[in-house]
């Protein structure tokens, strides 16, 4: 029987970024998982339009699924890259997965990373999101999530409550304006708790635009300067998450719950 799993991420611009975060969390998937065949898909139409302007083809889940089917391909599995169960994974991953049950023998979608009902549900994943070894003597986490548009995403929320269940010196906030906590609420705590340091990093798979822009731009609405503009001490890095070897673990664990 040929089988095959579908690694389906947002995408990325950035070359080297994709080479650090995905294409090493796909040579993961490929050595835990010698039986199946491992392909990629994107949900991003926009960045496979861009990168297709560019002279790079990226296709969609339906199309590589639609391919697999034409293929002979009997049993799939859709492993998502995505972060959180939000808006993004509804509409671009589970509603194709439904779509395409009836094409294959086995369908199996894999579950996000953060994949959860409550704050209980991340206890050893989110450690791995913070990895506090990495911080400096005083200074505080300040992650930096995506958020989901038009409707409120309370994974966010509950990796905080779990942080400050541990009493853990982590602040989490999230881009999108109509989600929250915003950067607003994150300034609040950090003035609250006279925050005087703190590391920040992208709360995301890949370090792309929204982590060397929107985090650490140069722009005065960066929120690099923004938080450094209030008087508190800021260090950064850029990297997405991709690039730690234990959070691309938890996929490999995420497929293994779908079979």
């Amino acid at each position: 029987m040929k089988q095959a799993i579908v690694v389906t991420t947002f995408g990325v611009g950035d070359k080297d970024v994709k080479k650090k975060c995905i294409d090493t969390l796909i040579e993961d998937i490929r050595n835990a998982f010698p039986d199946y065949d491992v392909f990629e898909a994107w949900t991003s139409r926009f960045l496979i339009k861009k990168l297709a302007a560019q002279g790079t083809n990226y296709e969609t889940l339906e199309e590589v699924l639609g391919d697999l089917k034409d293929a002979g391909y009997e049993k799939v599995v859709v492993a998502p890259t995505h972060l959180t169960p939000g808006q993004e994974f509804d509409n671009k991953v589970v509603n194709v997965v439904e779509e395409a049950k009836d094409d294959f023998r086995e369908v199996h979608l894999a579950e996000p990373a953060l994949a959860g009902k409550g704050p209980e549900d991340y206890e050893g994943i989110a450690d791995v999101l913070f990895y506090l070894d990495s911080l400096e003597p005083g200074e505080e986490l300040l992650l930096m999530g995506h958020g989901s548009p038009k409707r409120h995403n309370p994974v966010y929320e509950w990796v905080q409550q779990y942080a400050d269940k541990k009493h853990l010196p982590v602040h989490i906030g999230v881009l999108e304006a109509e989600d929250y906590p915003t950067l607003d609420d994150v300034m609040k705590r950090l003035k609250e708790k006279g925050v005087k340091k703190v590391f920040m990093r992208p709360m995301l798979l890949t370090g792309g635009d929204h982590a060397t822009v929107d985090m650490a731009g140069d722009n005065p609405d960066s929120w690099k300067n923004i938080v450094s503009a209030a008087g508190i001490e800021v260090r950064f890095s850029t990297k997405g998450l991709g690039e730690n070897h234990l959070y691309r673990s938890i996929y490999i664990k995420r497929i293994k719950n779908a079979l």
